[in-house]
């Protein structure tokens, strides 16, 4: 959800967008912003700014094509869309040209990052379809398992980066990018992917200042085949749902991974059929069997956020999905999928509390002030089939530090 001027603005899974008056809950609009019947539905929070509601579809693995939008913050109505899946010009090109082979993908399943001085949103873009059959696109399939700049206010590409072309893992960018300057005054990006790898971007996405490891990168250019590739990262990520943060005082970038491998077999190109909202991607055991548990990892990487160099690393046995949260105090909060909630040395990594709270950790981490009491809420809760989580109901833990 998304909260300006008293109102909380959502989308929902069969597509709907709505405005909610803040102190009622009453519904101030409702309007349809995607196609659920095309395989379209929403999975991010919204981006609010100007009087306009920033939002994008999701449904890359589903048939669907993506469409960030933006929404009158005071009717719903319609303001513009861009699709990414690129129809015209010299970046049609890089998808097939024939009409029997469907376009499908770049869904955008996290939230958007906006420079307001600019006017400029950055939006992460997922995978194109079908997922794991690549000779059924060839080409670079702009813009698909990319970060795009848009105008803000009218919708016109300004810019793009593409992590992965041709993607055939499911490595799209389904984490957030984040926006800050470095301190050697960088006005940048910072993105990281379901490929492995954490990018630092110039704002226009023209120039690399570093792409890091994550994790382990293993069989990235093996052919999919019908006996079966494994590879890693595996159908999971890398980075999945909560991407970077920054530390200025360290100058250091945050990226949590998971290190799991999965073993994809090539389905029968006979079978493969676009028919939204069933799955389209082509492979024979859906998105793969995963290594046994006790070969999933995971990680936390400082780097360094002007060169890209590895500071530390913290590694778990379990997968790293939460969001990991700095402070100005030097602390870095998150938590891991088997219910641990970690507090680290930003500068070190070294473990300084870990505690158990029970469910598997794998929403947002923040800490507030409140009677001269610091405190840090925790969501928690995680029923997933992704990463195989099982949990009772999603919960909110609120800790707080001695009083001074």
């Amino acid at each position: 959800m998304a909260y300006a001027d008293g109102r909380v603005f959502r989308g929902l899974a069969d597509g709907h967008v709505v405005a909610m008056d803040a102190r009622t809950g009453d519904v101030v609009w409702d309007v349809v912003g995607a196609d659920s019947k095309a395989g379209e539905f929403y999975t991010a929070a919204p981006v609010v700014w100007e009087g306009r509601v920033y939002l994008g579809n999701a449904g890359s693995d589903y048939g669907a094509i993506g469409h960030v939008r933006a929404f009158d913050a005071s009717t719903g109505r319609r303001l513009w869309s861009f699709d990414t899946v690129a129809s015209t010009g010299e970046d049609a090109k890089t998808w097939p040209n024939d009409p029997a082979r469907v376009k499908a993908g770049g869904g955008t399943y996290s939230s958007y990052a906006l420079d307001p001085q600019a006017g400029v949103l950055y939006a992460p873009v997922g995978n194109p379809g079908p997922d794991f059959v690549r000779n059924y696109r060839d080409g670079d399939n702009l813009y698909t398992s990319s970060v795009v700049a848009l105008d803000a206010r009218t919708g016109v590409l300004q810019g793009y980066y593409q992590l992965v072309k041709n993607d055939f893992h499911d490595w799209d960018v389904a984490a957030s990018p984040i926006l800050f300057t470095s301190r050697a005054g960088r006005k940048m990006v910072a993105v990281a992917g379901k490929n492995g790898y954490v990018y630092g971007l110039s704002r226009d996405l023209h120039d690399v200042y570093f792409k890091t490891a994550v994790t382990r990168i293993e069989n990235a250019d093996a052919p999919i085949t019908p006996q079966g590739t494994r590879f890693l990262p595996g159908t999971q990520g890398g980075t999945n749902w909560y991407g970077p943060s920054y530390s200025p005082a360290l100058n250091a970038l945050f990226v949590p991974a998971i290190d799991w491998a999965t073993t994809v077999k090539l389905g029968d190109p006979d079978t493969l059929k676009h028919d939204p909202p069933n799955p389209f991607i082509g492979s024979a055991n859906g998105f793969g069997t995963q290594d046994p548990k006790d070969k999933r990892f995971g990680h936390i990487t400082a780097v360094d956020a002007d060169t890209g160099k590895v500071l530390w690393r913290y590694d778990a046995d379990t997968s790293m999905v939460a969001a990991v949260t700095p402070t100005a105090g030097g602390v870095l909060l998150t938590g891991d999928t088997k219910g641990n909630f970690l507090a680290l040395d930003a500068a070190s990594g070294r473990v300084l509390l870990r505690k158990d709270l029970g469910d598997p950790i794998g929403g947002g981490i923040s800490t507030y002030m409140l009677g001269g009491v610091q405190y840090v809420a925790v969501a928690g809760g995680m029923k997933n089939p992704v990463v195989d989580t099982d949990s009772g109901p999603a919960w909110v833990a609120i800790l707080a530090l001695p009083a001074q």
